[in-house]
């Protein structure tokens, strides 16, 4: 069951050139939160384990809609890159990723501390790269093991 919890009331004639949508898809929990001039606008917290790929983007569009922010308001997108989840990780990063491409406004690393978004000073790459719990456990495939 998804939370959301309203934090402060954007006003209709406020500039739009500082919205930042923060995206944490490592753990059970997921989280995506709206800060405005570095102000927590809203967070949305449920348990995405299992239907992450099935919910990520529609809570993502509830949230904004909640917040009268259009995708096209944004300035920029920030993604936790890790430790956590692989294939949570995966997700959220790729979500982060493409609405920063496609959209065309800067991705960045960062996470929440203490209701502040914490933006990681490293170098911008133009995307994100996940930081797993530890390297991905991949097996070869059956066909190439004859």
């Amino acid at each position: 069951m998804s939370q959301l919890l309203k934090i402060n009331t954007r006003k209709s004639d406020a500039a739009t050139g500082n919205l930042i949508l923060f995206i944490d898809t490592s753990g059970n929990i997921t989280k995506i939160a709206l800060f405005d001039y570095g102000q927590l606008v809203a967070v949305k917290e449920w348990d995405g384990k299992g239907d992450l790929s099935e919910t990520l983007l529609s809570e993502i569009e509830k949230l904004l809609t909640s917040s009268q922010v259009k995708l096209e308001d944004l300035a920029q997108i920030a993604a936790f890159p890790g430790p956590g989840s692989y294939t949570g990780l995966r997700i959220g990063i790729t979500v982060a990723n493409f609405l920063s491409w496609s959209l065309e406004i800067p991705v960045v690393a960062g996470e929440i501390s203490r209701g502040k978004l914490s933006i990681a000073r490293e170098t911008n790459l133009g995307f994100i790269l996940p930081k797993y719990l530890r390297p991905a456990h991949i097996t070869t495939s059956r066909k190439s093991r004859f």
